[in-house]
């Protein structure tokens, strides 16, 4: 069966020399797999400009039932980035980011709203005209909302601890080792307050960072390890 869809691109994995694996977000059933054929010539249908990490693209796959990865004929890429891969720090984001979807994306069924909000957020990042360098920490925290472990901004004078577990701001030490000393867990309030005002030094920035990716591992399993969180940190230094 042949139909349109529309997806974001997680993942392009080569698998024979005119052949790859791409890993799809999509619209109407989540995450898939698809095989591509892609060629360079001007005939190709597919190139390799199409199946760029985190594009946004309309495709006909070719679906038959019991087929663990479908087929891909068609490409067409459905928005155009201006800045998000020449800009070096926003490239630099945007693959953090992508690695994040690609961990934390599991489902396969349709979520209009969490497709909608990737897809408005990539879009919003790439029209900024400024390099918007904690952009990744708003959007781990809205994402954690679409995922169910959204932290409870209860902070206050005596909730002066984050308890990562149960994802609360808390007046005592808990039990386990999962939470943050008072003046990250200020800044983590301040980060959930101010959606578009938030500043923090470079310092204060890794931190949340590194709080974030740990709150992504207690509550996701099998998240693991970030692999461009070195690069990021270093261009955001």
């Amino acid at each position: 069966m042949r139909q349109k869809t529309n997806g974001i691109i997680l993942q392009n994995t080569k698998y024979q020399d005119k052949s790859n694996i791409l890993k799809v977000y999509t619209l109407q059933h989540g995450i898939q797999s698809y095989m591509v054929n892609i060629g360079q010539s001007s005939k190709s249908k597919i190139k390799p400009a199409h199946v760029l990490g985190l594009n946004q693209i309309e495709f006909i796959e070719q679906t038959k039932q019991g087929r663990s990865i479908q087929r891909i004929n068609d490409i067409h890429v459905s928005y155009i980035y201006q800045h998000l891969f020449s800009n070096p720090v926003k490239s630099t984001i945007a693959i953090f980011l992508n690695e994040v979807l690609l961990k934390a994306l599991k489902e396969q069924h349709e979520n209009k709203e969490l497709y909608q909000f990737i897809l408005e957020s990539l879009m919003v990042f790439d029209s900024q005209d400024y390099e918007a360098t904690n952009f990744h920490l708003h959007f781990m925290i809205e994402l954690s909302k679409h995922l169910g472990f959204y932290p409870n901004n209860n902070y206050s004078k005596q909730n002066c601890l984050f308890d990562l577990q149960d994802g609360i701001f808390t007046p005592d030490v808990p039990i386990h080792l999962y939470y943050t000393d008072s003046e990250l867990s200020f800044h983590l309030s301040e980060l959930l307050s101010h959606k578009s005002d938030f500043n923090c030094n470079s310092k204060t920035r890794a931190e949340l960072l590194n709080l974030l990716i740990m709150f992504y591992r207690l509550h996701l399993p099998n998240f693991g390890e970030i692999k461009s969180i070195q690069i990021l940190k270093e261009i955001l230094a």
